[in-house]
């Protein structure tokens, strides 16, 4: 009886314990190490080379969008929306691997100010996804 009662304990010890190392989940990397020395003044410069394409991407993503709430949807005009916001999103990542700026360290930076920042820091990192 001992023996089932300790055997029991181990395998639910084992299950908690397990479940504490699988908590993070799959988003991978929190990039803090890596964001801790981000250039600002290439960020600036990354922000300002590629504001029309990121307003352009937005606008893309809002064509589509309403494009689905039509009632009559035209399937090659989403197809044709989605590739331009595919078009656009690698026009960007190609800025920023040129620039030396990494999107990851972008878009926190922009997560972690929220809506608290300038109006104009948070439109500057709008609609950049990966």
């Amino acid at each position: 009886m001992k023996r089932k009662n300790i055997i029991g304990l181990v395998v639910i010890l084992g299950i908690v314990l397990l479940g504490a190392v699988y908590a993070s989940g799959q988003r991978g990397s929190s990039c803090v190490s890596t964001c801790q020395n981000v250039d600002i003044e290439k960020v600036k410069q990354f922000q300002k080379e590629t504001m029309s394409l990121r307003d352009d991407l937005m606008i893309k993503k809002l064509e589509l969008r309403k494009e689905y709430k039509q009632p009559a949807s035209d399937s090659n005009r989403i197809n044709t929306l989605k590739q331009e916001i595919r078009d656009r999103k690698a026009s960007i990542r190609e800025a920023a691997n040129k620039a030396g700026v990494d999107l990851r360290c972008v878009k926190r930076r922009h997560r972690m100010e929220g809506k608290g920042g300038s109006q104009e820091e948070n439109k500057s990192v709008e609609g950049v996804s990966q």
